[in-house]
């Protein structure tokens, strides 16, 4: 009967990895399996590259030059529910400090993924490092002439495809085609900050 070995890693970055010395014995009829995976789905999908957006204040009664809101979200792990709250504080802040009234709030569809966003002002989705892309939005001006804006494709919240398992020392498994060293992969599900056990 041959040993039987347990490893256990810990760590939060994206790669865990190790080498051991002396090296593990192997026997032609060896086995490996994933015990269990745990993590937390906290994978950040906004970043400094996509984080920003303003809001420009349409006056059609006073000729006065444009009043901007800017907004800026920290880099994390969000839910369209999570960006809607941090967004409107930021417009309370702004609209208490200059005495304005911006109004906004943000949905998506949960049958299409696509975001519907209600808001009073001019939305400048084209400036640098937009977060129209991950509301689904094109990078351009969006004026309020409708009740509510629709993106042109779904949101686009979820940066991870898929958590892969990877042994060197595993065989049998193919990915396009190829083989690999792969022994276990699944999507993240749940919602942002969620336990994630496999």
């Amino acid at each position: 009967m041959y040993e039987s070995v347990t490893l256990s890693l810990t760590g939060n970055a994206t790669i865990l990895s190790v080498n051991y010395f002396p090296s593990i014995n192997l026997y032609e009829d060896s086995e490996i399996a994933l015990l269990c995976l745990q993590s937390f789905n906290s994978f950040p999908n906004i970043n400094e590259n996509n984080n920003k957006f303003s809001i420009e204040i349409v006056d059609n009664e006073n000729n006065n030059a444009p009043m901007m809101c800017y907004i800026k979200l920290e880099e994390g792990c969000y839910e369209i529910e999570d960006i809607n709250q941090r967004v409107k504080k930021q417009i309370d802040v702004y609209n208490s400090e200059n005495l304005t009234n911006i109004t906004f709030d943000i949905s998506v569809d949960p049958n299409d993924f696509r975001s519907y966003i209600k808001c009073n002002g001019v939305l400048h989705f084209e400036i640098p490092y937009s977060i129209a892309p991950v509301l689904g939005f094109e990078k351009r001006q969006y004026k309020p002439e409708y009740e509510i804006l629709r993106s042109e494709k779904a949101a686009n919240l979820n940066t991870i495809n898929s958590i892969k398992v990877m042994c060197n020392i595993a065989q049998g498994s193919f990915n396009n085609h190829l083989q690999s060293h792969s022994i276990y992969e699944f999507f993240p599900s749940g919602r942002t900050e969620s336990k994630v056990i496999h």
